[in-house]
Formats: C-alpha cells, sequence, structure tokens
C-alpha cells in the first residue's frame, strides 16, 4: 500500500512506504508522516519502520492541490479495506531525491580548549571525512552529520568533559530542525554541504572516588599506587579501561588465574563536576599451573617442545609463566603463529590447563640479499636454511657470498662459502651447539687472503637478553702483502664473548641498548711463541624522541685493542681497520688508519669508533637520516697514544622500511679528508647502520 497524508496545496515531502505486514494483518497498511510539519522523532519512525518490516521508503516532494488530496486519502481508505486476499499495489514510480557533494565538517570552540583535546577532535573529523564520498541525498547528509557531532561527543566524554554541549548546523538550519532538510535540498544540486560543529567543552570531570568491592573471603593485596588513575584526576575513559586491567592484572599475579570484573560503576555528579567509580571484583579461587597440551605439531617432537615448558603441574599460577612458554617456543623461530588458550575452568586439582596452538613454518627458505659500496662495489649474498632438520629446531644453513662485482677484475673478486649447524638445548635448555666451516678469498687494499675455517662453540642464555659463548676455532690462511709479501698461518683461536641485547627490534630498533664482548687468545700452530690476545667492546644505544618511534636518535661506540702483542707476530687480516659502511661512512673500507707510502692501510692494534645518527620516519614506508661518525685504527694498542687523530665522516641517506626490514642508502663525506681519499662514499644495504 502507499500513502500520504498531504497539506492544504502546499509543497512538501512524501514519506512512501512498502511494507510486509505479520500473516495476521492485512498486507497493506497505511503509514505517512507530513515533513513539512515537522521530522517528528525521525530516528524514531525509522526504527518503528525496521521493527514492523519496512523494506524502502523513497522521499520526494510534489504538488498537491485539495481535491487530490481527498481523493488520495479516499484512496488510501479503500486500499486499508481490501481483504489479505488482494495483491498488494506496486510503488508508484518517483522522482530520484536530489544529490549533493560530500559533506564538510567545520569545528567552532567557543572559550579555551586544551590544544591536543582539539588536535583529537579535528583528527576525528578528517578521518571520517576522508572514507564519505559524494553524490549523497539530504538524509545521508543530515544522518553524516549527526554522526560527527555524536562522534565529538563521545570523544569529549571519554576525555572526562561530561558536561560539554556540541551543536551542529548543516546548510544554516540546526540538524535537530525540522527544517533542515529542505534547507539542504534547497542547495544546488551537486554542491557540497557545510556542516558547522560548535564545540562547548564545558568543566573536566575529576575522580572524586575510587572503590574495589571483593565479594567473599578472598582478599587479594591490590597496589592503588600502581592504578593508572588517581583520585583527583580527570576522569578519561582510557584510564578507567587501563585500571581494569591493572586489576586483574595484580589479581592474576596473585594466583587468581579466573580473575574478573563483575561491574564497572561510574557515577558523574554534574553539581561538583565529579565521578565516583566502583569496581565489583570476582576473583575466583586460587590457581596453580595446570598441563600443557600443544596442537598443530607435524614435523616436531613433541617431547622436545614439551620439554621447554618453563613449569610444572601444581606450581602456584602466575601469568608471567606463560608469556615465558610463549617466548620459549617463538626464538626456536618454527612456528608461524602461536596462540596460547588459558582454560576457561579449573580442574578437579585446583589446575589451570594450558593448550597451545601452534602453526609450523615451512622449514626450508631460500634467500639473498645485495650491497654496494663505492670503495668495495657490490656485494651478492645468497643462502639456503633448513631451520627444523631433525624436528627438535635443530639448522643447517648453506651460504655463498661473492664481493667487489661489477667494478673489479675476475682475479679480484672475493669468495666465500659456509656451512653453519646450531642445535639448541644441547645437553640443557637455553644452551646451543654452533658448528661452522667455509673457505673464502678475500681482497682488500691492506691484504690479499685465502682462507679455510672450522669452529665450534656453545652459547648460553643467562637470563633475558644476555647470552655468553665459549668456542674454539682452527684456521688455515695464506695472507699477502705489498710489504710483508706472502705468508702462511696455522691459527688455533678460543673465541670468548657476551651478548647483552635489551634493544625492542634485531634491524631497526627504536629504543633499548646492545652490548657485545669478544675476547679470542689465538695460538700459532707452527710458533706457539707468539701468541696474541684480540679484544674489542662495541655498545650501541637507541632514544626514542617522540615515543611513537617516529624520530630515533641512535648512538654507537666500540674499542679494541691488542694488549701485549707484536705487531709481526699478528696476521694483518686479525689486525683492526677502521673506514667503511660499518664504521667511518666517508671513507673508504679500512682506509681510516696508518697507511704506507702507496696510501693502502697497515692496521693497527687498537681501534676507537663512535656514531651519532638521528632517524626520521616521513611516512610508514619512508624515512631519512642524518650521521657523524667518527674513528680510526691506532699502530699501537693504546689508542691515541702517539697523537693520530680521529678520522670523521658526515651524511645523510633514505630508509625505505620493507617487509623484511629497512633498506638503507647512505652518502657521506669525510670532513678531514687526506690526500688521496676520496670525496664521498655510497653505503647500500639491508638493516641499519647499526
Amino acid at each position: 500500500m502507499i500513502a500520504a497524508i498531504p497539506d492544504q496545496g502546499r509543497i512538501e515531502t512524501m514519506v512512501w512506504v512498502w511494507a510486509d505486514m505479520p500473516p495476521v494483518a492485512h498486507r497493506s497498511c497505511f503509514f505517512g508522516c507530513d515533513l513539512g510539519y515537522g521530522l517528528i522523532g525521525m530516528q524514531d519512525k525509522l526504527g518503528l519502520l525496521r521493527r514492523v518490516g519496512i523494506r524502502s521508503i523513497a522521499l520526494s516532494r510534489r504538488i498537491t492541490p485539495p481535491a487530490s488530496a481527498l481523493a488520495l486519502a479516499l484512496a488510501s481508505m479503500a486500499a486499508v479495506a481490501q481483504t489479505s486476499d488482494a495483491p498488494p499495489a506496486a510503488p508508484p514510480t518517483t522522482a530520484a531525491p536530489a544529490t549533493h557533494g560530500k559533506t564538510v565538517v567545520e569545528l567552532r570552540f567557543n572559550g579555551d580548549v586544551d590544544a591536543a583535546l582539539r588536535e583529537e577532535l579535528e583528527a576525528l573529523i578528517k578521518v571520517d571525512a576522508e572514507q564519505q564520498t559524494g553524490g549523497a541525498t539530504a538524509v545521508t547528509i543530515l544522518q553524516r552529520a549527526q554522526g560527527q557531532r555524536d562522534l565529538v561527543v563521545k570523544s569529549l566524554r571519554s576525555q572526562g568533559y561530561y558536561a560539554s554541549r556540541v551543536e551542529a548546523r548543516a546548510a544554516g538550519s540546526d540538524i535537530d530542525d525540522p527544517m533542515a532538510l529542505d534547507a539542504i535540498d534547497a542547495l544546488p544540486k551537486g554542491t557540497d554541504v557545510r556542516v558547522d560543529v560548535a564545540v562547548e567543552t564545558g568543566p573536566r570531570f575529576t575522580v572524586q572516588s575510587m572503590d574495589v568491592v571483593v565479594p567473599g573471603t578472598s582478599k587479594p593485596v591490590l597496589v592503588r599506587d600502581k592504578f593508572p588513575l588517581a583520585v583527583g584526576q580527570p576522569a578519561v575513559a582510557a584510564k578507567i579501561l587501563a585500571t581494569d586491567d591493572e586489576l586483574l592484572s595484580q589479581l592474576q599475579r596473585q594466583g587468581y588465574a579466573l580473575a574478573r570484573i563483575a561491574n564497572r560503576e561510574v557515577i558523574v555528579n554534574r553539581d561538583t563536576n565529579t565521578a565516583r567509580i566502583t569496581w565489583r571484583v570476582e576473583p575466583g579461587p586460587p590457581a596453580t599451573m595446570g598441563t600443557v597440551t600443544f596442537r598443530g605439531l607435524q614435523r616436531t617432537d613433541a617431547a622436545f617442545v614439551e620439554n621447554r615448558v618453563p613449569f610444572r603441574p601444581g606450581e602456584p599460577y602466575h601469568p608471567d609463566r606463560i608469556e615465558d612458554l610463549r617466548a620459549r617456543l617463538t626464538e626456536l623461530g618454527i612456528f608461524g603463529s602461536i596462540n596460547i588458550i588459558r582454560g576457561k575452568e579449573l580442574d578437579a586439582q585446583g589446575q589451570l590447563p594450558v593448550e597451545v596452538e601452534v602453526v609450523e613454518r615451512l622449514p626450508r627458505t631460500i634467500g639473498f640479499s645485495v650491497s654496494y659500496a663505492t670503495s668495495e662495489g657490490a656485494g651478492l649474498r645468497a643462502y639456503w636454511l633448513h631451520r627444523n632438520l631433525t624436528g627438535v629446531a635443530d639448522s643447517l644453513r648453506l651460504s655463498a657470498e661473492a664481493t667487489r662485482l661489477v667494478e673489479n677484475k675476475l682475479a679480484d673478486t672475493g669468495f666465500a662459502v659456509a656451512a653453519q649447524y646450531r642445535k639448541p638445548d644441547f645437553l640443557r635448555l637455553d644452551q646451543a651447539l654452533n658448528l661452522q666451516g667455509g673457505v673464502l678469498r678475500e681482497i682488500t687494499d691492506a691484504y690479499r687472503r685465502r682462507s679455510a675455517l672450522v669452529s665450534g662453540s656453545i652459547d648460553r642464555l643467562v637470563n633475558k637478553g644476555l647470552i655468553v659463548r665459549a668456542g674454539v676455532s682452527f684456521e688455515s690462511e695464506v695472507v699477502e702483502t705489498d710489504r710483508l709479501g706472502r705468508k702462511t698461518y696455522l691459527l688455533l683461536g678460543l673465541p670468548l664473548g657476551a651478548t647483552l641485547d635489551r634493544s625492542n627490534d634485531a634491524l631497526d630498533p627504536t629504543r633499548g641498548y646492545r652490548l657485545l664482548v669478544d675476547v679470542t687468545p689465538y695460538f700459532q700452530v707452527h710458533d706457539i711463541a707468539k701468541p696474541f690476545v684480540k679484544m674489542r667492546a662495541t655498545g650501541s644505544t637507541y632514544f626514542d624522541m617522540t615515543g611513537s618511534g617516529t624520530t630515533v636518535l641512535a648512538l654507537r661506540a666500540s674499542v679494541g685493542s691488542m694488549p701485549g702483542a707484536r705487531k709481526d707476530a699478528v696476521p694483518p687480516d686479525k689486525l683492526f681497520y677502521a673506514g667503511g659502511g660499518g664504521s667511518v661512512r666517508g671513507f673508504a673500507y679500512q682506509s681510516a688508519g696508518p697507511r704506507d707510502s702507496n696510501r693502502d692501510p697497515l692496521g693497527g692494534q687498537s681501534i676507537v669508533e663512535g656514531s651519532v645518527e638521528v632517524r626520521q620516519r616521513l611516512t610508514s614506508t619512508f624515512g631519512a637520516v642524518a650521521f657523524v661518525d667518527a674513528g680510526t685504527a691506532y699502530a699501537s694498542s693504546l689508542p691515541g697514544s702517539k697523537g693520530e687523530s680521529p678520522r670523521i665522516g658526515a651524511g645523510v641517506g633514505v630508509r625505505y622500511y620493507s617487509d623484511f626490514g629497512p633498506i638503507r642508502a647512505d652518502v657521506a663525506t669525510p670532513l678531514n679528508r687526506r690526500s688521496g681519499d676520496s670525496w664521498f662514499g655510497i653505503y647500500i644495504s639491508i638493516g641499519q647502520a647499526f
């Protein structure tokens, strides 16, 4: 049934309704509203239409003279008298409603407004505006305006402005005015509609009281000083929710694994501009750790991962144990996803069962990388990796590398081929066995070297981020220099070291720090009377200047020495060298130190380096850096004892943030250039410089 209630010959907006009524009622119905008299509870009417099964509403504008009005009313009454057996009438053909452009929202603030709040509201409006398209009807525009106003109101209340007032006008009319639709429709077709939103924040409500009600006999100890919210602070929704989390966290850390917040009540007093907050908490019974079951294991030995569980059934429950389990599984590198599901109830022994769902990564991976530096040419690296060779997360990596490509002759090209096997949990938990072997040819301005190396080491995780290692290596090499000629060395090494990594990312850290210490005594097999010790310590730290990781200040320092060593007893490749992409940018590889008469690097028995770098993200995928590097190798084992000056380079670079890490491209120039030094250097590689 189609019907309308027109007025005496006036221009009006008709609401045409096509409805399906329940079977017990007539299939046709009579419904209408005169928008000319007022949009009386339009939202309520739309809700009513939905409740009675309205399929569609078409808005049209027409002129109805009195006679036509009477005829239409009589026709409507006659239609209502039809029986349920009569077929429903089809809706009439109406003119398409006028469409307009975009809804342009302008915020206007009455009185002083906090700058951060202003930015937040403007950002909300901007995001909503970016999601809309043109071609909207007057009703759509009005709904948008109401949505924008409601968005602002909700945001204000979430910041503690419970007495705020927000008014919105579309095309000059209040959006709650019945004539707002007419005002919008009066605009030329296709034009943007301006919506002015006036904001009066009013006073910011503060917390008057905070109460936590724990029924029953359980009396957990709650440390209120750790609550994100405190009495006297603004009643901000984010802090209220954060207090929810802190409450549950404290309860769980006391063994109440199933604790929950049954109810949170916020009572606002508009007379005092304060809020009273009450939490009703159900801690549940104290729990102990339960049995862990694994699902999704395919290639991995179940006993191996079960041995990595950091707790035993019956131990007191603590959420950190769950996170320790996640960390121990993640560090294996064989799972693509790890989902830990805590039981929803305790078993008969009061234990909380834990289920771990894993998805194993594909066991084999092939990868490659490319690098370039003006002083070294291009480099190409490729590898094949099996990350779960025998089902206990043991890995085999085969790698090949070619250096000094493109710009050099084949005879001046370097290469390296290596194999590395790693077995975690060797003899005990948190201890890994590393075996490595390889051959290489290295060509630099300082020396030409051919070498074969085999080594083995054991790494032990002492605590979070701290790894100590000890090993043994045997190397046979032939090293040739213009000064010393060709010499053969058989070296037995006993490498010792420690790594402390408290940074937040391996390839692109934005906060934290790292410290690496290596001490390796070497013994020459053919001349045991000429041992030497090579020591080096390198540290870096990262400061997030904005809190969001967009601006990072990175600092690096490195120092090394060979105390008591005779320089003629040290193979040239084991000396210290400075300069290049990972050292002092702007200077050629190994060139920032002592040189001979041909300006070839001689190396040194000590080294000092330092870097300052500012990293700025410009977009989600691009960034820029500015840096200063300084350092040099010293002829003696005591840095600076002979008055040598450090080399200093400065430059800028760009970063492309890919899924597998940042790709860097830097250009640097020496600030205290010597005769024979290049004017600049270009460096392209994967990962940050440090």
